[in-house]
């Protein structure tokens, strides 16, 4: 049976790419990153597609590509900081892996993104502005994401390291829950039997 998929999920400047790749070396998978599939396969960068497109454009891109993700296995994948924002598609991962979302200080965050120019979404206002926008806005997405990993101050090292020990833990949970517990599906686990049985 082949692995499930890691999805990492969050907002933009948390680390998704480089703790992924780094994580995906630790556990010997696949790494891929959403937004560089979507820059190769359109032969232009992320600000471009929003620019040139539209973000419907490149939402309805990333759906598609995110389609042919669930299909696969046993790779860490960076999503782009909206990807989940779509109902459909967060429930396919929820289906086909693990989501572990990665999360920073808002102070943390902004520092980190003042370094680039390559974010459509914090194009306008100050970054600042933008950033506490986009944040309030998907906070309630983000927020339902059972498991968390705060990135603030750690190397991608550190942050891998810390979600190796997630999946560890994880592991031994369900390998205790699937030693106690026998699930019963269907009619078996009514007591009352219909009639003509």
């Amino acid at each position: 049976m082949k692995k499930q998929n890691i999805y990492l999920v969050g907002f933009m400047g948390t680390g998704k790419s480089t703790i992924g790749k780094e994580l995906a070396q630790r556990l010997g998978r696949k790494f891929l990153d959403m937004d560089q599939v979507l820059e190769k396969r359109l032969g232009m960068t992320i600000s471009e597609i929003f620019e040139k497109k539209g973000q419907a454009f490149f939402r309805a891109e990333e759906k598609k590509l995110a389609f042919e993700l669930v299909q696969t296995g046993n790779q860490v994948i960076s999503t782009g900081g909206g990807t989940i924002a779509d109902e459909d598609v967060k429930e396919a991962f929820r289906r086909s892996g693990l989501l572990i979302c990665l999360f920073a200080d808002k102070d943390n965050l902004i520092s980190r993104l003042q370094r680039t120019d390559k974010r459509p979404l914090l194009k306008g206002e100050s970054i600042e502005k933008r950033v506490e926008t986009l944040l309030a806005e998907r906070k309630e997405l983000y927020d339902k994401i059972p498991f968390k990993v705060n990135t603030t101050n750690l190397s991608p090292k550190e942050a891998a390291a810390k979600i190796v020990n997630l999946l560890r833990i994880l592991k031994t949970k369900l390998d205790q829950i699937h030693d106690q517990y026998i699930i019963i599906s269907g009619e078996e686990d009514s007591p009352h039997e219909s009639p003509g049985h």
